[in-house]
């Protein structure tokens, strides 16, 4: 093997870890932006300064060999240690400039996170944010984020949780679903309805549907994305479990149990323990946090009596509204 330390570059490191994790060059192309060509190549080049076969082609993909898993480990030791300098380093940083990668739901980016940076932005103009929305967890020890608002908090030690408050959620459908399938008993479980759920999300955030049993019902539609739930529920799709602060800003939809309080999860402000010092990652969570306390009200139990776009504040038009007697008559025809 070639020991020579001048033939180790940290860009071999990064194009290996890249196709061990990946499994093909295409993947780990796009992963590096860069064309799977020059993965092939930089891999060879890596094998060949080395002096030894890292990775074997195989039907399902290439895999490391015995020698390679031996370097794997080595490589994920250099990349956390390289990980952990940049942290450091950037923990350290005084002025409120350059980026920061924020991750939350679509719903919260929307309602809480994009006009806490809009109000940030007007003190801080060298501050630029990268808003990434999705439920899927973003790794903050990788730095795939610096920041994270999530209703999931975190296990690990690295990780430093901050409680911004309470959500709450309820069931929401359009008038005219409940009226053809009626609306279900409280508690009794929505045996008979269609509903509109997640593909996938954190089970720290159940239990779902307010905690009703789903025996009995049918999966109408699986979207991550709460914006499109709501468009779905207001198509008359089914029943969806949103955000009262998303769902009641709707005049389309209405909550199945208007009189029941809110289901509410804990949000969680997340940062990695490296950077919660740095004066940039310092202002954003600052901003965030003073947002949640400004709409504490409107994020608990919703806007009840709004029907403007997520954050306006017109009046709901009382034709849209599903009065107690229009409930009661849906009722009556179960």
């Amino acid at each position: 093997m070639n020991k020579s330390p001048g033939a180790w570059q940290w860009d071999d490191v990064r194009f290996f870890l890249a196709v061990a994790r990946t499994g093909s060059l295409s993947a780990a192309a796009r992963a590096l932006r860069v064309g799977h060509v020059t993965v092939g190549r930089r891999i060879a080049l890596f094998e060949a300064r080395l002096g030894v076969k890292l990775l074997n082609r195989t039907p399902d993909g290439f895999a490391t060999t015995s020698a390679g898993e031996a370097v794997l480990r080595q490589c994920i030791a250099m990349e956390n240690a390289a990980l952990d300098l940049e942290r450091i380093a950037a923990g350290r940083d005084t002025l409120v400039t350059g980026s920061v990668r924020v991750t939350t739901t679509e719903a919260l980016a929307h309602q809480l996170v994009a006009p806490a940076i809009a109000m940030l932005r007007q003190r801080h103009h060298e501050l630029r944010v990268d808003l990434i929305a999705g439920v899927r967890s973003l790794d903050i020890a990788r730095r795939d984020a610096d920041l994270a608002v999530r209703f999931a908090r975190p296990s690990s030690s690295n990780l430093v949780c901050r409680k911004l408050g309470e959500v709450g959620f309820s069931l929401y459908a359009s008038p005219r679903y409940l009226a053809r399938v009626g609306i279900p008993a409280r508690r009794k479980g929505l045996a008979g309805c269609d509903l509109i759920t997640f593909s996938g999300a954190p089970a720290a955030t159940s239990p779902f549907f307010m905690g009703e049993t789903l025996e009995g019902s049918r999966i109408a539609l699986r979207c991550d994305n709460p914006l499109i739930q709501l468009k779905a529920a207001v198509d008359e799709v089914g029943i969806a479990e949103l955000a009262c602060f998303l769902g009641d800003s709707s005049p389309d939809l209405v909550r199945v149990w208007p009189h029941e309080p809110p289901a509410r999860r804990t949000a969680w402000l997340i940062v990695h323990q490296d950077m919660r010092r740095a004066a940039r990652i310092r202002a954003v969570s600052a901003a965030i946090g003073d947002a949640f306390r400004h709409q504490r009200s409107i994020l608990e139990d919703g806007i009840r009596t709004l029907s403007a776009p997520i954050g306006g504040t017109m009046p709901r038009d009382p034709a849209t509204q599903v009065t107690e007697k229009k409930r009661r008559a849906i009722i009556d025809r179960r």
